[in-house]
């Protein structure tokens, strides 16, 4: 609500996607909420198109994913996304291999805070490996995901998140949109309910100067 203009959008955020998976030279993995179907669906088509082999790390993020192939939200071939478990003995060369996790808020037993400190019974960062963090911190969570960032370039790893390239955009609608869907569904009553006192008051100012809302 205090933020001018229009969020990103999602196709913004496939293209630059679909650029990494594309040229980045050794192993990529890409942390993501395990919830965001729709991202997950334009990582593996990425995947699909370039060749890279996908594993799967987190429990979350298989449930997730395997619940929205059964459901029809997410499309994929059959067997196209294997288990961590199996990636060891699968010889997939660096180059052609897509590793999906969870932790990209640092989640102290997410699977990518495990890799970050050398835990992950499955796999070892190395250097060359690129990490993608397609997310943005939630409050609160910032110095959790630097240390987790951090542990993740000790090893030498390249991490890239979304104040780097435009591997996110906010799930938040900036000023033109909020006021956008208040002309669309002219509501009898507005009730700010989400966020912080000046956000909503922000909304509120949103409401009555461009969209003429009575108090």
């Amino acid at each position: 609500s205090l933020k001018p203009g229009h969020s990103m959008s999602e196709k913004a955020v496939g293209e630059e996607l679909d650029e990494i998976v594309r040229d980045t030279p050794g192993r990529l993995l890409i942390a993501s909420f395990s919830s965001q179907i729709g991202r997950l669906q334009q990582i593996l088509d990425a995947a699909r198109k370039h060749g890279r082999q996908v594993f799967v790390s987190g429990r979350s993020m298989d449930q997730n994913i395997r619940i929205a192939n059964k459901l029809g939200y997410i499309h994929m071939p059959p067997d196209f996304i294997k288990d961590i478990k199996t990636y060891k003995g699968s010889n997939s060369p660096d180059d052609r291999t897509l590793i999906l996790t969870t932790g990209s808020q640092g989640e102290s037993i997410s699977a990518l805070s495990r890799m970050a400190n050398n835990e992950h019974p499955h796999l070892k960062i190395t250097e060359g490996d690129t990490i993608i963090l397609s997310s943005s911190p939630i409050p609160g969570n910032e110095k959790s995901i630097n240390t987790v960032i951090n542990k993740l370039t000790m090893l030498g790893a390249e991490v890239i998140h979304n104040q780097i390239k435009d591997v996110h955009t906010s799930g938040h609608g900036c000023q033109d949109e909020l006021e956008r869907m208040i002309n669309y569904v002219r509501p009898r009553y507005l009730a700010p309910i989400h966020g912080e006192y000046y956000m909503r008051k922000g909304l509120v100012k949103i409401a009555t100067d461009r969209c003429q809302f009575p108090l």
